[in-house]
Formats: structure tokens, C-alpha cells, sequence
């Protein structure tokens, strides 16, 4: 396969603002080879943030190491300064995946169909695109804009970027990202792309990604209509084996969409393998005995005596144990979200059954059978915090629900409460961004943050 060579320009290298210039020698798209290399580019462009959500979140307490990584201390304790950084980063991130996607997106009518089979997969190609768009959109939305709700849906989105060209370009309302993503979840659907390897978005994923779109967007019929066929013959999947193997290399049913990584990752966690960790579980995040989460969530084979830490991939770096995948959706989120969905549209019996099939297979207590109303939401969101804990999901379920983030202290007393409406729930709009876009001023800027523009 040829090398495909992308080329940076040097000013301004910054948020959506990116503007990739292409020699000529590789401004065209030629070959599905050298379509799927580009969109290779992406997969492993797409940012990594669990360690950071995780930490924002209410999975881990501090640990007596805490104050020796103050930006994650201080991200911890939500100080203005670290979340401002990390927006920053995460904002430049997810604009230069969306850049290569725009690059390959505007290219793909370029491409030469010589073989049997290239239409096929040119097609696969266009639909893996559109839904890693729409899954790099969704994230930004719900970092950047508030809450869902009709009377925020004409406040300020996030920017809509569909072109390769710099452009400078307002934010859009709420009501358009969630429009665009919802557009570009429907085409990436209509393509076929199933007996796919995890680590690329098939059909499978996109379903996936659209249960949990619809399910932000209160749809919950279509949530259910959306994730509950990825169920049947779920069980199967949810044994001890295959959970094992999501913290290996080895191959497992529970992945729906994975990337795939050569280098380190989720090790911002570990002060010292000889010591132990900045931060660990938080006491109210507990399994019983029987549930086959509590050893991989949980590590005590660390140098820390009579703490619970963080195990997945944290336990893995303990161990040696190369991360080859990172396990981005899996068909127990899926089962979360069906099951919320249910709940909140007035069905307890329905959500309560599919959830007492997961918790049977993953060898917990089952639910009690009368459940209903905030009470089943409440605990279906609690075991989905067990499940997902460290992977930075439950910040994103802590917005979303409008539920407090409680800071606890190393003893595990709770120190700090960041209300519902604390204005750091909307990052900050990087100055990267607005230094040179003049579409963003000061009224675009999220409230409570500053809106400096150096001389």
C-alpha cells in the first residue's frame, strides 16, 4: 500500500480552525487503498480522554499521592486553570479528526473503482467516516453546550466544520448539531458494514452511537429501537471469559467498536509502580462478592496496603500487559441504555427484565422486580457506573441527568459538591480558537469564563 503523506499547515495549527493543505502530489484520492489508509489516520487521531472525564467524575477519591500531579489534582478539585488546559487540548484533538475526515470525505467521489469489491468498499469507507464524525460532534456538544433541554436548543453548539478550506466559522445552536449528527448518523446507517473488526465503526457501532444519541435527546422510543436488536443473544457475550478478555489483547464479544493502539495509554493514573497511584475508587463504588466486575475494577495488588484501586487498564500497566484495544463501546453499554430508555418512557418491566438478564450474567443480585420511576433510573445508572467505572462514561451521565459531583477527601468524606448548574459543566471555548476567529467574541464564550485576546 502507498504511503499517503498528510501535510500540516503551520499557522494556525488550532481547534477548528485547522486548515490541512495537501501537497498536489496528494491532493487526490485515487484508490479505496488509499481511502481506507486516510481514514486510518483518524481512527488513531481519535482523542483519549477517559483518565481525565474518570477524574472529573465521581469514580476515584484522592490518594495521600494526589497533590504530586497538581494538574490532576486541580482537575479533581475542578480549578478553573485545569479545565481550561484540558479543554484546550481536547478541542485541538477533536478538530484534527475531524479535519481528516473532512479530507476524506470531500475526496471519496475521486476515487477510481478498478476492482470487484471497491464500490462495495468505498461505500464502507463514506459510512465509517460520517459516524466517526458524528461521534467526535456528539462529544464536543456535550462538553461544550449545556445540558438537553427544549429551552437550551437555540443556545450555542458547538462549530460545524464540513469543509478542508480555513474557514472561521460561528457556533452553531444546539438545535443544528444535534440535527448534523443526527444526519450523519442516518447516512452512515444506510451502508451495510457488518463481520467488521472491532476497531473499525460498523453497523453494529453506528446502531450503537444512535441508542445513545436518542437516548441524550430524550427519544427513547428510538433509543429502544435503536440498541435493543444489538441485544439478542447478548447473554452469550456477557461471560466471565469474554469480560477477561476486554483487558487483554485477546479477542472479545462484548466490543462493538474498539480502536486499536500500538503505544501506552491510561497511564497518567500511576505515581509510581513501586508506590502507587495519585487517585483510587471511590468508597461509594462497591461490587459484592460474585460479580466477575470487581476484579478487574478493582486492584489491591498494588503497594498501596488496603486501598482499592483502579484496575482495567491501570491493572494492566501494573502487569505488564500491552493495551492493544481501547474499549470505546461494548454491548453492555447498549444494555444501560435500552434499559434507561425503558424506565424513563414508563415500561419498569421491560427495563428491570433486560437488567436482571445482564446482572444475572455478570453474577450480581438481581434488581427487585417492583422498581419504577427515578428509583429503577437511579439504580440502573448506579450498576452502569460499576461497570463503566474509570472510563470516563459517567461524567458524561452526571451532566446529562443534572446530578451533583460530589469531591471526596482522602479519608472518603465528601469535601465539595459542584452543583447542577456550576458553569464549569460547559467548558470553556479555547483562546486557540478565538484568538483568530472573529465569528467567536465575547457573547459566544461559555458563561463564567474569560475572553482574553492577546495584542
Amino acid at each position: 500500500m502507498k504511503k499517503f503523506i498528510i501535510i500540516l499547515s503551520m499557522l494556525p495549527l488550532f481547534g477548528s480552525c485547522l486548515d490541512i493543505k495537501l501537497d498536489n502530489q496528494f491532493t487526490t484520492i485515487s484508490t479505496v487503498d488509499m481511502a481506507r489508509e486516510l481514514l486510518a489516520s483518524a481512527y488513531n487521531s481519535l482523542p483519549r480522554y477517559q483518565v481525565e472525564f474518570a477524574v472529573l467524575s465521581d469514580d476515584f477519591k484522592p490518594t495521600a499521592y494526589s497533590s504530586a500531579y497538581a494538574e490532576l489534582d486541580n482537575l479533581y478539585n475542578w480549578q478553573d486553570n485545569a479545565i481550561d488546559n484540558l479543554s484546550s487540548q481536547l478541542w485541538t484533538d477533536y478538530y484534527m479528526t475531524i479535519a481528516y475526515l473532512n479530507t476524506l470525505l470531500t475526496r471519496l467521489d475521486e476515487v477510481e473503482l478498478t476492482e470487484d469489491g471497491d464500490a462495495v468498499e468505498l461505500d464502507k469507507v463514506r459510512s465509517e467516516a460520517q459516524a466517526l464524525k458524528a461521534y467526535c460532534y456528539f462529544d464536543l456538544l456535550r462538553i461544550y453546550a449545556p445540558r438537553y433541554a427544549e429551552e437550551n436548543l437555540d443556545r450555542d453548539g458547538i462549530i460545524l466544520k464540513n469543509r478542508l478550506e480555513l474557514d472561521f466559522l460561528p457556533r452553531s445552536s444546539m438545535r443544528d448539531c444535534i440535527s448534523e449528527i443526527d444526519g450523519l448518523l442516518t447516512a452512515a446507517a444506510s451502508v451495510e458494514n457488518t463481520g467488521t473488526s472491532v476497531y473499525y465503526f460498523g453497523s453494529d457501532a453506528v446502531a450503537a452511537l444512535r441508542a445513545e444519541f436518542e437516548l441524550y435527546r430524550e427519544n427513547y422510543k428510538a433509543a429502544v429501537t435503536s440498541g435493543l436488536p444489538l441485544l439478542n443473544g447478548a447473554a452469550e457475550r456477557w461471560t466471565a471469559t469474554d469480560y477477561d478478555n476486554l483487558w487483554t489483547a485477546n479477542e472479545s464479544q462484548e466490543r462493538i467498536f474498539a480502536p486499536y493502539i500500538f503505544d501506552s495509554f491510561y497511564i497518567d493514573l500511576n505515581y509510581d509502580r513501586e508506590r502507587g497511584d495519585y487517585f483510587c475508587l471511590s468508597d461509594e463504588v462497591t461490587y459484592e462478592e460474585g460479580d466477575m466486575r470487581k476484579t478487574w475494577c478493582e486492584y489491591t495488588e498494588t503497594p498501596m496496603t488496603g486501598v482499592r484501586c483502579f484496575g482495567k487498564y491501570n491493572r494492566m500497566y501494573y502487569e505488564n500487559t500491552e493495551v492493544r484495544y481501547i474499549n470505546t463501546l461494548r454491548y453492555s453499554g447498549v444494555c444501560f441504555t435500552v434499559a434507561e430508555a425503558y424506565a424513563r418512557d414508563n415500561q419498569p418491566d421491560e427495563a428491570v427484565a433486560l437488567m436482571n438478564e445482564y446482572l444475572g450474567a455478570r453474577g450480581c443480585t438481581l434488581m427487585d422486580e417492583n422498581l419504577s420511576g427515578d428509583n429503577l433510573v437511579n439504580a440502573i445508572l448506579a450498576e452502569k457506573q460499576k461497570e463503566f467505572v474509570g472510563e470516563g462514561t459517567r461524567y458524561f451521565d452526571l451532566k446529562r441527568t443534572g446530578v451533583p459531583v460530589v469531591r471526596y477527601n482522602e479519608s472518603g468524606s465528601a469535601a465539595m459538591t459542584i452543583s447542577v448548574d456550576d458553569y464549569r459543566h460547559l467548558f470553556p471555548i479555547p483562546q486557540s480558537e478565538y484568538r483568530y476567529n472573529d465569528n467567536i467574541t465575547a457573547e459566544h464564550q461559555n458563561p463564567g469564563w474569560s475572553y482574553e485576546v492577546a495584542e
